[in-house]
């Protein structure tokens, strides 16, 4: 199985409210094609970047997931991701790391997996994922942002297949002024050990929207996912969640 047929990862308008120095939840309900989930059927994502001198911050994630349904219910953590990230003027470097912990066991895995194929390897069992990234970002007087990132992940199967080498890429344009912030995104990924054909059979795209406040310690915001791959179209319609950034001094 190529898992790169159904997966996107990038850094996308719902992850940009991270602050410079705190912690950010995103609680996301994904609506399955044909429902049969509770409403408490959601994945959540607890980030958190911490400066550690001059221009470097250490990033931390920690997903998770439950599913509720007329058969039961199931819950389970992801693949935690620890990365490096440097800032030197407009342009961040970031290399990061996910170790190999989400269960198979448990059929919320799969809820996690489809809740943002932005970071579908939080939840993909029995791989571990390298990632590095680019990102440029601009943002004017008026308070108009323009952001463009790329970089290359290794996926490491841990329980036997294939290396997989992908490189994601993406860009957003969004407002931010002093009251609130909005920003809207296109990602994509394009496997580059695929042999499924062309430029456009091994990529695939994801639309996303974001709108939160900039003022104060803690900062609610409102997200929106909107997949464009007519493999992941036919199982999932949308993606809506809420977010909360809290700042630390």
């Amino acid at each position: 199985m190529h898992v790169l047929a159904i997966l996107v990862v990038a850094q996308m308008p719902w992850t940009s409210h991270l602050p410079q120095r705190g912690f950010a939840l995103d609680v996301l309900r994904p609506k399955f094609e044909g429902g049969g989930t509770s409403t408490t059927s959601v994945a959540a994502y607890l980030s958190g970047r911490f400066p550690t001198g001059g221009s470097f911050s250490l990033r931390v994630e920690v997903p998770y997931a439950h599913l509720g349904a007329s058969g039961g219910s199931s819950t389970t953590f992801g693949n935690p991701y620890l990365g490096l990230e440097a800032a030197q003027d407009r342009v961040t470097y970031e290399l990061g790391f996910r170790p190999a912990l989400a269960s198979d066991d448990e059929f919320a895995t799969e809820l996690g997996l489809y809740s943002d194929i932005m970071r579908f390897p939080a939840f993909l069992p029995h791989v571990a994922t390298l990632s590095g990234r680019i990102t440029y970002r601009n943002q004017t007087s008026t308070g108009v942002t323009v952001e463009a990132g790329a970089g290359p992940s290794v996926w490491i199967p841990t329980g036997g297949g294939d290396t997989e080498l992908i490189v994601d890429h993406y860009a957003s344009v969004g407002y931010r002024g002093a009251k609130f912030w909005t920003a809207f995104g296109l990602g994509g990924l394009l496997s580059v050990t695929s042999d499924d054909g062309g430029f456009a059979e091994r990529t695939i795209y994801q639309l996303g929207a974001s709108v939160g406040l900039t003022s104060g310690p803690v900062r609610p915001a409102l997200h929106a996912i909107l997949p464009l791959d007519d493999d992941i179209t036919s199982t999932l319609n949308y993606v809506i969640g809420l977010g909360v950034a809290v700042s630390i001094k």
